[in-house]
């Protein structure tokens, strides 16, 4: 190498070290391409022209240059730089086999790995890695690591609440968050809020002591409030959840996961009501490029949500699309054959929607239930005989109804029999006392004897305590097997161990079919009647009967006689005369007038005529007494007060 390319070189390295301590990534890639052109095979320009692609996030450019053959030989050992830009290109299978092809399994490449393995949601395997890099790594990233790992037990929760997970020592607001999220993964809903509460503050604080702004504290909170209105919705306080996720939503979050999130969650407290919000709603939540920033288990709850918006929306179309996606992009075969057999059947095709369901193993009792919802109880017996819960005790019991309902009772002894004969030999016959004592009763209605008794004896079996089976054991057998019926009878609890309080006169008596207090009221009243022993009247006192003082009407006049009408309604008393509506002669021709209807109106005349009346009635009702007539004074103010609603 010539003295001035050499010496070339050495400036351009030195450019190349300055820019990268400044960090000016641009002017450092330049530097790069200047040494590559004087000296092509230089390594650690080509490894430094890797990392100022990366820095400026420029991927494709990256994995370019290292696939390219002819820098095969430069990017033979840079393993972590390949697998990290196909990390970040969404790739990764493509970035854990390259990882898997290194020669040596270096601590980046271990975290690295960590990463890639929590992008492809194997999450034990993620933990197990993790667990080993912290304990054999001490540096400044240690709290960070131990947050990753935090989230990832975090996902675990979810997967699995009942498991048994580690617990973390909270450093940061991060590691508090997650420490939250294990708990509301677990179910743990009260217990959660108030850890997320205290994440919330620290990270205001953390961000506004790192010198940030309200404003920016508030973003750098959302998702720890998204996570606490997710508890609160869980425990049912659904309003108040709604109120921290429209917050959240208002302040336009720069997340696009976090809106995604929020957004769906929305929806779900929608439901049926408010459709052109919740529309409005998952179309943010159902953004390009959202595949690679949420989790199956996210993806798959949005695109559940959207296939019931769906149908809330009419659209079945496109309900069916989605539950086509459910199926084949996530596996939820079943859910998506329930949705789309709600749609189905809301669009008055019960029979496509039975089809459906049937398709699908496990749905049996769904497309029961729809047959019961459109009144057709033979499908939905014929269902439930072919399916593979005929012989589970509840079934049996829905069975039993439907066909009693039908009044097929010989098929429902049937039943019991060919039930009798599956759990005969079976460890679970001693507890389905219920179904035995329902079988007796069954095979009763359809006069089944023998069956009733074998039902009988395997109830007896079941609870050999139970005196009362044994009971109606005796009486079934004593008509066709006297002898075993008295061998059984033998068994019977003796007379005198029996409850003997027994009224007889009570039992004898037709009241008791009235109900319970009619015959508690005749038992007393016999006992008071009854007669004591003798001489048992002296030592008892009579009560005196409470003489109740005798009431008056305040305008009650003892000297005259009571009218005998008095008990009478007003319109049977002999006085009562009809009201009639007054009808008033409109008087037509010249002002002159007869002397007959000058004397129609004159009110004086009028007045004196109703007094005479009132007079004769008071006459006939010697207890009706005349309100004597109001002075002049009194009649002005009465007057006054009639006038005063008057508007002219």
């Amino acid at each position: 190498m010539s003295a001035n390319r050499e010496s070339s070189l050495v400036q351009s390295y030195i450019e190349l070290n300055k820019f990268c301590q400044s960090g000016d990534y641009d002017r450092a890639l330049k530097a790069t391409g200047k040494i590559l052109q004087i000296a092509p095979n230089e390594q650690k320009a080509f490894h430094c022209k890797v990392v100022c692609l990366i820095q400026l996030l420029n991927f494709k450019e990256a994995l370019a240059i290292l696939n390219n053959q002819k820098n095969a030989a430069l990017a033979a050992d840079l393993h972590f730089e390949k697998a990290y830009t196909q990390y970040r290109l969404n790739t990764p299978n493509d970035a854990l086999q390259t990882v898997d092809n290194a020669p040596e399994l270096t601590p980046p490449l271990k975290e690295l790995r960590a990463q890639i393995l929590y992008r492809l949601e194997q999450y034990q395997d993620c933990y197990n890695l993790y667990r080993e890099v912290v304990k054999n790594t001490t540096d400044e990233y240690e709290d960070e690591r131990k947050t990753n790992m935090a989230a990832v037990v975090a996902n675990m929760a979810a997967l699995n609440p009942s498991a048994d997970l580690p617990q973390f020592n909270a450093n940061t607001y991060e590691q508090t968050y997650n420490t939250g999220s294990i708990l509301a993964m677990k179910g743990k809903y009260n217990e959660a809020l108030p850890v997320l509460k205290k994440a919330e503050q620290a990270c205001s604080e953390s961000v506004i002591d790192d010198g940030g702004t309200e404003e920016e504290a508030k973003e750098e909170a959302g998702i720890i409030r998204v996570q606490q209105a997710y508890c609160l919705q869980q425990m049912g306080k659904e309003k108040e959840a709604a109120s921290i996720y429209q917050n959240v939503l208002k302040d336009k979050p720069s997340d696009q996961a976090l809106v995604a999130i929020a957004s769906n969650n929305l929806v779900v407290i929608n439901r049926d009501t408010n459709v052109f919000d919740s529309r409005k709603r998952m179309k943010a939540a159902t953004q390009d490029g959202l595949e690679h920033k949420l989790n199956s288990r996210q993806r798959a709850a949005i695109t559940y949500n959207q296939a019931i918006l769906a149908i809330y929306s009419n659209q079945p179309e496109f309900c069916k699309q989605c539950c086509v996606k459910l199926a084949r992009s996530f596996g939820l075969e079943e859910r998506a054959a329930l949705v789309e057999a709600a749609s189905l059947a809301r669009d008055g095709r019960a029979a496509a929607a039975t089809a459906c369901l049937l398709r699908v193993g496990g749905l049996a009792l769904a497309a029961v239930q729809l047959a019961l919802a459109q009144g057709d109880r033979k499908a939905a017996v014929k269902l439930l005989d072919e399916s593979e819960y005929k012989y589970r005790p509840g079934v049996i019991g829905v069975l039993c109804t439907l066909l009693s309902a039908d009044g097929e009772y010989k098929r429902v002894s049937e039943m019991f029999t060919d039930v009798y004969e599956h759990y005969k030999n079976d460890e679970r016959f001693a507890s389905l006392r219920a179904v035995w004592r329902g079988a007796a009763a069954a095979h009763a209605r359809a006069g089944e004897t023998r069956a009733g008794a074998a039902a009988l004896a395997a109830l007896r079996a079941a609870a050999p305590e139970d005196a009362r089976s044994l009971a109606r054991l005796v009486k079934l057998l004593a008509a066709h097997e006297p002898d075993r019926a008295r061998q059984l009878a033998k068994e019977l609890p003796r007379l005198d161990r029996l409850e003997t309080k027994v009224d007889i006169d009570a039992l004898e008596s037709s009241k008791w079919m009235m109900g319970a207090k009619v015959v508690k009221k005749t038992v007393q009243s016999k006992q008071e009647q009854s007669p004591g022993t003798p001489g048992s009247e002296l030592g008892q006192k009579t009560k005196a009967k409470r003489k109740r003082k005798t009431k008056l009407p305040p305008n009650a006049d003892l000297s005259k006689p009571p009218d005998p009408e008095r008990w009478l309604p007003k319109y049977e008393r002999t006085a009562y005369r009809k009201r009639r509506g007054v009808r008033r002669d409109v008087i037509k021709g010249s002002q002159g007038m007869s002397t007959t209807a000058t004397d129609q109106y004159d009110m004086s005349k009028q007045q004196a005529a109703s007094a005479a009346a009132a007079a004769a009635t008071a006459a006939k009702s010697p207890r009706v007494e005349t309100k004597q007539a109001d002075n002049a004074w009194q009649r002005k103010q009465q007057q006054k007060k009639k006038g005063k609603g008057r508007k002219w």
